[in-house]
């Protein structure tokens, strides 16, 4: 029988335990509320006859593509803060002599799963979450920055996050070879409740740990895994 993974627990593990509610609340209570009242606007513009809400409708819809834009970058900085707090925690009751804790407030998203490694002995790309948690942090970026590397990062990895876009016609040249603009870029409501889902899975993951990782275990405790083993997604394996 194979060994469940387990960490040294620390108390920034009991500080996660409404990270998923969290974030799943404010898909829920504010993202597709929002999008939901923009998207009835836009659908009672068009069937109006009046030619001036024609007008109206073009710019709510330049007004949805932004709120996506912008609830996606949300979704990024909630998941990014409450990451950087997670391994500050860590950092200062597993290496407290070492300073990590400054270099968690420094790190970029490569450093970051580098420290993740390091200090909980298992690394991020090796949680189901991870690759779209990836592409949410250079979707992240690119709202935050506009064109620039995370946008070309994230369209070499994610294009289908992008309008589609036409062939050009015969005799009007080829389309060009840089990656569109993040200004094209077109998150659609599933694609935000996809990344909500990762972010929420990937702290419901933490929390079995957490559970495994408790040395003595109450006997509910113990029957609750037992059953979440046989039917939970995913389990790593320690050695």
């Amino acid at each position: 029988m194979m060994t469940p993974f387990s960490w040294t627990n620390c108390y920034a593990d009991v500080q996660t335990s409404m990270h998923d509610k969290t974030i799943r609340a404010y898909f829920s209570d504010v993202i597709a509320p929002s999008i939901d009242t923009l998207e009835q606007r836009i659908g009672e513009l068009k069937k109006s006859s009046d030619p001036l809400d024609h007008f109206t409708q073009s710019d709510t819809l330049d007004v949805l593509q932004e709120a996506k834009l912008a609830f996606a970058l949300s979704i990024q900085s909630i998941w990014e803060r409450q990451l950087r707090a997670y391994l500050a925690g860590c950092a200062k009751e597993l290496r407290p002599d070492e300073n990590l804790k400054t270099k968690v407030e420094k790190a970029n998203w490569d450093a970051l799963q580098k420290i993740f490694r390091d200090l909980r002995g298992l690394g991020l790309d090796g949680f189901p979450s991870f690759a779209l948690l990836d592409e949410l942090q250079h979707l992240g970026n690119a709202c935050r920055h506009g064109d620039g590397k995370s946008a070309t990062l994230l369209y070499q990895h994610s294009p289908n996050l992008w309008k589609p876009i036409p062939s050009m016609p015969d005799g009007f040249g080829v389309a060009s070879s840089e990656p569109p603009s993040v200004s094209l870029l077109d998150i659609s409501l599933d694609h935000l409740r996809h990344f909500t889902e990762a972010v929420a899975q990937f702290w419901d993951d933490t929390t079995y740990i957490y559970n495994e990782s408790i040395e003595h275990k109450h006997p509910s405790l113990e029957a609750r895994l037992a059953l979440e083993r046989k039917t939970r997604h995913w389990i790593p394996v320690g050695d």
